[in-house]
């Protein structure tokens, strides 16, 4: 091992092994690179940035319940904005890219990958939010009244329900880091992927949960104090921006360690064995 200081975000892969995930190193260097380089990853998104802050502000300001146009482009204006932030932060842990002057607002085919990738994440865990949603969700209030219907065969449906659940998390956990790898425009190499996380589901699952944890007790904190609605938001709203980073910078190092260098998936894609 080099004696060699390393900085936040910098290549590890001599440091843990890259075939089983260390956890705490991967965290500890997401959170020290997310501090060290705040200012920089602010500044590469400030214009998208603000405006995913002010329309998450609306939404959980505004009475959207009663008007379903207004809250759809609210849900939408937040899921490209996303895109756009959570791109520009991939490209610059991986790649170090830093767009010269103001960043600016551009949705593009990359951005339109990430968001494909995205909403095919999200179909793999439509069935726990199907069969064990809270019953404010209607889809799975409606699901189980249907299978309390059905008499006996309601719990044969249920526990296969529940088997399915199990199995899309599971991929959806090993299929997190097509993200990073769409950010960076590499080829979605779904094999490999699943190749290099195996054996590692637990790892990217509990560093995610991990990434995420203070922020859910911060704000917990934050509504727990009894500020106006508006100034809970507001300020929930300005510390997740952190946490943000950190989701961002974690899932960026589990890919820079399980699967590799930026043009890895398209050199695997290159290989006379390569199906």
């Amino acid at each position: 091992m080099s004696d060699q200081q390393r900085g936040p975000f910098s290549d590890m892969h001599d440091e843990f092994n890259p075939k089983k995930l260390d956890v705490l190193a991967a965290l500890r260097e997401a959170y020290s690179g997310a501090w060290n380089n705040l200012g920089e990853m602010l500044r590469l998104i400030w214009l998208p940035g603000s405006l995913y802050l002010a329309f998450s502000v609306v939404g959980g300001v505004l009475p959207l319940n009663g008007n379903l146009l207004l809250s759809v482009l609210v849900e939408l204006a937040t899921f490209f904005l996303w895109a756009i932030v959570s791109v520009a932060w991939y490209r610059f842990i991986l790649l170090g890219a830093k767009p010269e002057g103001a960043y600016q607002i551009n949705f593009g085919r990359r951005e339109a990958r990430f968001l494909f990738v995205c909403l095919g994440l999200v179909m793999l865990a439509v069935p726990s939010l199907l069969f064990g949603g809270p019953p404010e969700f209607p889809p799975a209030e409606y699901l189980r009244g249907v299978i309390a219907s059905t008499g006996a065969a309601g719990s044969l449906i249920g526990f296969f329900g529940i088997m399915l659940s199990f199995v899309g998390i599971y991929f959806l956990v090993r299929l997190l880091l097509l993200l990073p790898a769409v950010a960076i425009d590499e080829p979605l190499n779904v094999r490999m992927v699943l190749e290099r996380t195996r054996g590692n589901f637990w790892r990217i699952a509990a560093l995610s949960v991990l990434a995420s944890l203070p922020l859910l007790i911060v704000v917990t904190i934050v509504l727990a104090a009894g500020l106006p609605v508006f100034l809970a938001m507001v300020f929930s709203s300005v510390v997740s921006i952190f946490f943000a980073i950190v989701n961002v910078a974690v899932l960026a190092i589990a890919y820079r360690e399980l699967i590799g260098p930026p043009g890895a998936m398209a050199a695997d894609l290159d290989r006379q064995d390569t199906v």
